[in-house]
């Protein structure tokens, strides 16, 4: 799986460098996912913009992330979707349970202005 990972202070982005996001890298992803979840920062960025694909696994390692976080105390964030990775999120209706963001710039303004008190507040 081809992925980069940016940390700066409590923050981390991993952005995904593959156009499916299924099956066959699922697992790669839950492991440094559970890793990143397990070391200390409160904000983990999950850059979606190069995937066009993503099925029933990918959405599990997605919501992994974002048990791990808010478990954590933090927020698992999901950033830049493609319309077709928004339409399968919206069909499982999981972006009543996930935040996600257009941008990250999007997100940390938002989490500056007020955190959110409930999954509710955030798009």
């Amino acid at each position: 799986m081809k992925y980069t990972v940016d940390r700066s202070d409590n923050a981390a982005t991993v952005k995904l460098h593959e156009d499916r996001l299924d099956a066959s890298n699922s697992g790669d992803l839950k492991g440094e996912l559970l890793i990143l979840c397990s070391a200390g920062i409160e904000v983990l960025f999950i850059d979606l913009s190069e995937v066009n694909y993503c099925d029933s696994t990918g959405l599990s390692a997605l919501l992994l992330a974002h048990r791990e976080m808010k478990n954590a105390g933090g927020y698992a964030i999901l950033v830049a979707l493609s319309d077709k990775v928004a339409s399968l999120i919206e069909i499982a209706q999981l972006d009543r349970v996930l935040y996600i963001y257009r941008s990250r710039e999007e997100a940390v303004a938002d989490l500056e202005g007020s955190a959110p008190e409930s999954e509710d507040e955030v798009l």
